[in-house]
């Protein structure tokens, strides 16, 4: 599944990609972002270098502290309350 899932995010990053348009929106807002800018071919690079173990631990990290929960509108009676959504994640 973890190659699968690298094959999928890189065709995403290289579809986003297929017009100069979107090349120069690309190159701008990773030099407004971060003042460097990475390749396609480095994305692309990084991507094949996650291992099951990275995901792991940002999983693991990011659910360390549990959900966030937000809701909206007059009746939020059926919303389930914080204890019932972080038992879903076992944590």
């Amino acid at each position: 599944e973890l190659s699968r899932a690298r094959n999928m995010l890189k065709c995403n990053v290289l579809t986003c990609l297929e017009s100069h348009h979107m090349v120069f929106e690309d190159i701008g807002q990773q030099l407004l972002c971060d003042s460097t800018y990475i390749s396609p071919a480095e994305v692309c690079e990084r991507i094949d270098r996650v291992t099951a173990a990275d995901i792991r631990r940002v999983a693991t990290l990011a659910l360390s502290n549990g959900p966030s929960i937000a809701c909206i509108g007059e009746d939020i009676s059926r919303v389930p309350d914080h204890r019932m959504i972080k038992s879903w994640f076992r944590i």
